[in-house]
C-alpha cells in the first residue's frame, strides 16, 4: 500500500491552480483596459470651462490666507529680531527661519 506525502498532495492542488490563476490574470488584465478606456473617453467629454466648484474655492481662500500668515509671520520675526536697526541679509535670513516654523506650527495645529 503506497501512501501519498502532504507534499505531492499540494503540488497537485498547485499544478491545477495554474491555468485558472493564468486566466483570471488575463481577464483582470483585460477589464483594468476596457475601464482605463472609458475613464479616458469620460474624462475627454468634462468641459475646460465649468466654474469652479466649492473644493476649488476652498483651495483659493486657504492659499490666500497662507500667503498672509506667512507674511505676517515674516514681518513678525524680522521685529523680534532686530528691534532697532539692521542689516537685510539677517532680517531675510531670520525671517525665512521664522517662516519656517511658522508652516510647521500651522500644519500641526489645523487640518
Amino acid at each position: 500500500m503506497l501512501l501519498s506525502s502532504p507534499t505531492s498532495d499540494l503540488n497537485s492542488v498547485i499544478d491545477g491552480a495554474g491555468p485558472i490563476a493564468g486566466v483570471f490574470f488575463v481577464l483582470l488584465g483585460v477589464a483594468t483596459f476596457f475601464l482605463w478606456r472609458s475613464m479616458n473617453r469620460h474624462m475627454k467629454k468634462i468641459a475646460p470651462t465649468l466654474p469652479e466648484g466649492p473644493a476649488d474655492l476652498q483651495y483659493d481662500l486657504d492659499a490666500e490666507l497662507t500667503a498672509q500668515a506667512e507674511a505676517a509671520g515674516q514681518v513678525q520675526a524680522e521685529d523680534r529680531a532686530h528691534p532697532s536697526s539692521g542689516s537685510s541679509d539677517d532680517q531675510t535670513q531670520s525671517g525665512g527661519a521664522q517662516l519656517g516654523n511658522a508652516q510647521s506650527d500651522g500644519a500641526n495645529g489645523h487640518g
